[in-house]
């Protein structure tokens, strides 16, 4: 690991890399900081990494980016603050935007003029469990709302990682902890019931339909926070979050559902690829013929086959024959994993690194 966050330009592989090693990693991420620079470069990325794990130079650093040298840097160190996650982090930044109430106007230079605060109060209401977002069952989250909330109570950013005692599952609590919701997927398919009720809390932060995860997304996906939740729970049996994937598969939202219901695997799975409506009767039934030929053993047509009515009609009376009992291959049940480089086995040729 070492060897690979020295010869990186990737900034993900540090924060992957610090999420895993944790303080054993410290050495090394203070050879590659450098103070001043962009979250979204490798000496930013280190930087941020340190104060995660409490280092407290690192953290007098980000002060004093953050109070005393000027805009710029005062912008870049707030990026990397409310990627820290951590009471203290959250405190400075609450504590800054409260010093300085007037707006963070970015963008004017290409005549794309906007407000850097609301997006920062965004970025902590995906972390922090108690945050003022909701008045009277609305969400809002204002200003106002932050600073008068911050006087008074704790940030509780949220953690999994605590409900583990195996390794593996730490440290894909820890991934999540770091801003990876892809590991959700990995801890549904660990199978440890102890990950329900944090992964359910963790589906409750936030803002609906927020929580897209940008470059640290696997390159074939383009999901939501909410997707991640829905297939993880789904994996550890939430029958109402599985009949969520299974209404959208209606949606214009299919191909993602299709790839949820083939992580998730299994007869049931299956069985809603086969029986559903709408898309899958379509010219846009491809996706489906293609998912159901990679999930069971001696498929009645190829995945390339077309989306005729003949087709669909063959797999249609394929299970009923085999009265949902068909094979269910292993790679694409449980045992498909997700990591913050892409899909195993659904997608041909990404690799998946070892945690």
């Amino acid at each position: 690991m070492t060897a690979q966050i020295e010869s990186t330009k990737d900034p993900n592989v540090i924060l992957r890399a610090a999420a895993i090693g944790g303080p054993a990693l410290i050495p090394e991420l203070r050879k590659l900081s450098i103070p001043e620079t962009s979250w979204n470069t490798v000496g930013g990325a280190a930087e941020l990494s340190l104060a995660k794990l409490g280092d407290e130079a690192t953290y007098a650093e980000l002060d004093a980016e953050l109070n005393g040298h000027g805009f710029r840097y005062s912008v870049g160190a707030l990026g990397k603050l409310s990627m820290v996650n951590t009471p203290r982090s959250i405190a400075m930044i609450l504590a800054n935007l409260e010093a300085h109430p007037g707006p963070i106007t970015l963008g004017c230079e290409t005549d794309a003029c906007y407000d850097l605060v609301p997006l920062i109060y965004e970025s902590l209401a995906d972390v922090v469990e108690n945050a003022p977002i909701k008045f009277k069952g609305k969400y809002r989250g204002s200003r106002e709302d932050w600073l008068a909330w911050s006087r008074h109570e704790i940030p509780i950013p949220f953690s999994i990682s605590g409900e583990f005692q195996d390794p593996y599952e730490q440290c894909l609590g820890r991934k999540v902890e770091w801003g990876f919701d892809m590991a959700l997927v990995d801890l549904g398919a660990a199978g440890d019931q102890r990950a329900v009720r944090r992964i359910r809390k963790y589906g409750t932060m936030g803002y609906p339909y927020h929580g897209y995860v940008g470059t640290r997304a696997p390159s074939n996906l383009i999901w939501l926070r909410h997707d991640y939740v829905e297939t993880s729970l789904a994996q550890l049996g939430d029958t109402k979050e599985f009949g969520v994937i299974v209404a959208h598969l209606k949606t214009n939202s299919f191909q993602t559902e299709i790839q949820k219901l083939q992580i998730i695997g299994g007869k049931d799975a299956v069985e809603a690829l086969v029986n559903s409506s709408n898309y899958l009767n379509t010219v846009w039934g491809g996706p489906f013929l293609k998912a159901l030929a990679q999930m069971v053993e001696n498929p009645p047509l190829p995945p390339d086959a077309n989306p005729t009515v003949e087709n669909i009609r063959k797999w249609k009376d394929w299970w009923a024959k085999k009265e949902g009992r068909g094979e269910i291959r292993e790679s694409t049940s449980l045992r498909v994993r997700i990591e913050g480089h892409g899909l195993e086995e659904l997608v041909p040729g990404v690799g998946v690194e070892p945690t």
